[in-house]
């Protein structure tokens, strides 16, 4: 029998995002009679991590900086692990994920393959932070683009020779999304809309706040899935706008798939993406979606498959929302251009497919 080749997987907290959702998709679907698979984190644990414990024969490591004294003593402490492991790949997510797969690639040379996976086109970088990234991404054996733009964008600002650059475009669990009926679309007595994604700068929610503070033709109820550092910040200008006691937050939670059959518009005001899993979703849902080109322009099409607005502005926001509410008819056939174009498009198992080829290619060649 084939000896497994070894996978370490690092991300830097078991939290619910679209990197930590895509490796633990990695982590579920990738065939375990060739692959012997490890997942770890190096900054921190989260509420994430149960989901990735209960999948079989995956191998879960929990790193923390504040059980290590720091982020140094985390990184010491996961060397230590992948040292006992001794992958053949390891495979990095995120810029703190990237520093220790950086290190390992420099110890060990030779002796491993190091990939990363880049999942964001990171305008808002600070110069210093993008010369650090610049730097150690010049030993990366791969660096996977999850979408045109990223790969555009780390071939100009990091540097990543053509050879090394692979466009591997984001996927979900299509067949899941499928299963949300649509039948109670714009049937309840409150418009529905949701918003889902970590409380960060990135995720632009306060954009949504100060566009529903304007809207006065009809009645809503918001719904926040997500959780992060500026969850105090958006309660407070939600009750400055008044809009407090129209929201509901719901959390960081993995099950937002059971939610979504009670909703009827999902807004994503991203200032930046990578290639937005949120939207894939919402598309395969059958949801009519408003969205910013950062998450939108490689997915859908504006007023074929969804709304489109510039980033920032609270009123083309509410513009695209009234116009829906407006036309009911029109945003459910619109939703259902969008479902029938992510059922055969987005399906996760391509992704995979074509990641076990790379892994494949590295080792045997």
């Amino acid at each position: 029998m084939e000896k497994k080749i070894k996978i370490l997987h690092v991300i830097p907290r078991y939290v619910i995002g679209g990197a930590e959702k895509l490796v633990w998709h990695y982590a579920k679907l990738l065939d375990k009679n060739k692959y012997e698979i490890y997942i770890a984190s190096c900054v921190e644990d989260g509420e994430f991590r149960k989901q990735f414990e209960n999948l079989a024969n995956v191998h879960i490591y929990m790193g923390s900086k504040s059980g290590a004294g720091g982020r140094i003593g985390a990184y010491l402490k996961l060397w230590k692990h992948t040292q006992q492991i001794k992958p053949d790949i390891i495979h990095t997510h995120l810029l703190s994920a990237d520093f220790f797969g950086f290190f390992v690639k420099l110890i060990w040379r030779k002796k491993i393959f190091w990939i990363t996976t880049m999942h964001n086109v990171e305008d808002a970088t600070s110069l210093w932070r993008k010369l650090g990234w610049c730097f150690i991404l010049r030993k990366v054996d791969k660096a996977l683009a999850v979408s045109k733009s990223v790969e555009k964008f780390i071939k100009k600002y990091f540097a990543i020779k053509d050879e090394k650059c692979v466009l591997l475009l984001n996927g979900i669990d299509t067949e899941k999304w499928l299963q949300v009926p649509t039948n109670k679309l714009f049937t309840h007595k409150k418009i529905q809309i949701a918003c889902i994604g970590r409380f960060w700068e990135q995720k632009g929610q306060i954009y949504l706040l100060q566009a529903l503070s304007k809207v006065k033709n009809f009645d809503y109820e918001l719904h926040f899935f997500g959780d992060g550092p500026l969850k105090e910040s958006l309660i407070s200008k939600s009750k400055e706008f008044k809009i407090f006691e129209k929201i509901v937050w719901h959390g960081a939670i993995s099950n937002v798939v059971d939610y979504i059959a009670d909703i009827d518009i999902v807004v994503q005001p991203s200032l930046w993406e990578g290639l937005s899993l949120v939207v894939m979703e919402m598309m395969t849902a059958g949801r009519p979606i408003v969205t910013t080109p950062p998450a939108g322009d490689e997915l859908l099409k504006d007023k074929e498959s969804g709304y489109i607005v510039p980033v920032k502005d609270a009123q083309k926001l509410v513009e695209a929302i009234d116009h829906i509410v407006a036309n009911q008819q029109e945003a459910i056939e619109i939703a259902q251009e969008a479902r029938e174009y992510a059922s055969k498009n987005f399906d996760i198992i391509n992704n995979v497919l074509d990641l076990q080829s790379i892994y494949n290619n590295l080792v045997h060649n």
